[in-house]
């Protein structure tokens, strides 16, 4: 917005928003359904969620590419960082800046400072795993807020074992998480899976409110 000169009313603390309380308002779920941050809302009412969307718009001309090769160069590089740059980001450079837990064996950490890196580390494991799509499914949840959030997920696989080993392809960030297998005959696996699928309910299990969900599939 600042390289394009578009003028912007930003609300990003208390009292005009709090996170996991003011994006949680029917008010505010009218007009984001998802209840997902950033979130923009023009003068006409026109809404946009999604960093690279509302980015998007907000740009001009000279930002955007101003033929359908720029343009497609433009894509090329913002997929590009969402992919390749923002994961190993989240793990290698913020906790030099001080924003972001060390750990000496590069596990994710429990509990993250800012959501945004959460849901980036979410997504970059996703990406970086395309090529078990046709053999798995999960859906992952990002709960709780800045500086005490935490990811957990359920997965579906072919098979009864985690398909993580089964391939050089797929063991990607795997053992950053604890694993246990589920009784699908059980009332918590089957209040966990409804919960999960549908992205709402009590979750008992994780102690924090509900953020937003990822599925990888």
């Amino acid at each position: 917005a600042q390289y394009s000169g578009a003028r912007l009313k930003v609300a990003s603390s208390a009292p005009a928003f709090t996170f996991g309380q003011t994006n949680r308002t029917p008010a505010f779920l009218n007009n984001f359904p998802l209840g997902k941050v950033p979130a923009f809302q023009g003068d006409d009412g026109f809404c946009l969620f999604e960093s690279n969307a509302i980015a998007h718009y907000l740009s001009n001309e000279a930002l955007r590419g101003s033929s359908p090769q720029a343009q497609s160069q433009v894509l090329q590089w913002v997929s590009f960082a969402d992919a390749e740059i923002i994961p190993p980001a989240s793990t290698w450079v913020f906790p030099t800046l001080g924003i972001m837990q060390f750990n000496k064996q590069y596990k994710f950490p429990e509990e993250l400072t800012m959501t945004f890196m959460s849901c980036n580390l979410i997504m970059g494991m996703f990406q970086r795993l395309d090529k078990l799509r046709k053999n798995g499914f999960a859906s992952v949840i990002l709960f709780g807020g800045n500086n005490d959030s935490s990811i957990s997920g359920i997965w579906i696989f072919r098979g009864q074992d985690l398909a993580f080993t089964l391939s050089d392809d797929w063991q990607i960030d795997y053992e950053s998480y604890a694993w246990r297998k589920l009784d699908p005959d059980s009332d918590e696996t089957k209040t966990m899976v409804k919960e999960y699928f549908a992205w709402e309910g009590e979750f008992k299990h994780v102690g924090k409110p509900f953020s937003q969900g990822k599925c990888f599939k």
